[in-house]
């Protein structure tokens, strides 16, 4: 039984950390695009967030289960999740962009420097702060929606779960450890959230003191 958990646990934590590193890579440069409004691509990108924003996440893994030639069930995972909430990221990273006034772009030009440079210096680091609980509750949802990952054949916690339900008969006691299990993955999020927040705050400003010196 122990076994069972363990394995499925391992599956679970290598798959969480690869869409949270993923999804936050592709909600950046997400909400960047849509922030700069580029012809064509935003529209494009529009119809991708809108679509994801609408679709269950369960059926997003299984179009790309039956439509796309996955080399394994854990990438189809990996794929699916990171589209699934990297659309959402990226409304975050959005949101955070626009509430930021537009004087501080043109300060950034005035100063000679560049788009992707005043991106990176001055408007994603004054936006963390405040994205980070918003970030800490998208990464719980995707922690929550790996239990549907079991559906492409991926054997993790939830797909041993049900195989140790199988064999023991013991629901109420397995489904007890497994919730326990993904309460605590989620707390842990939860801290680590607070403290990079904490750690966030203070590099923004020694970064924008940086910057306009």
């Amino acid at each position: 039984m122990v076994q069972y958990i363990v394995d499925g646990i391992g599956i679970t934590f290598k798959l969480v950390p690869c869409v949270v590193v993923s999804t936050l890579i592709v909600g950046i440069l997400v909400g960047v695009v849509r922030f700069r409004k580029i012809p064509v691509v935003s529209q494009i990108i529009d119809l991708y967030v809108t679509a994801m924003r609408g679709i269950p996440p369960l059926v997003v893994l299984m179009m790309l289960y039956f439509t796309v030639n996955m080399s394994s069930a854990f990438m189809t995972a990996f794929v699916a999740l990171t589209l699934y909430h990297g659309a959402y990221v990226s409304e975050v990273v959005r949101g955070g962009l626009t509430a930021i006034p537009r004087g501080q772009m043109e300060a950034g030009k005035s100063l000679g420097l560049g788009f992707v440079r005043i991106m990176f210096s001055i408007y994603l680091p004054q936006i963390m702060k405040q994205i980070i609980p918003t970030l800490c509750g998208q990464y719980i949802l995707v922690v929550k929606d790996t239990t549907l990952v079991s559906v492409v054949g991926l054997q993790d916690l939830m797909w041993n779960a049900k195989e140790l339900m199988a064999v023991t008969y013991k629901p109420m006691e397995i489904y007890l450890i497994v919730g326990l299990i993904y309460f605590v993955i989620c707390w842990v999020i939860d801290i680590i959230a607070n403290r990079v927040e904490n750690k966030v705050t203070g590099v923004s400003k020694a970064r924008m003191r940086e910057v306009t010196q």
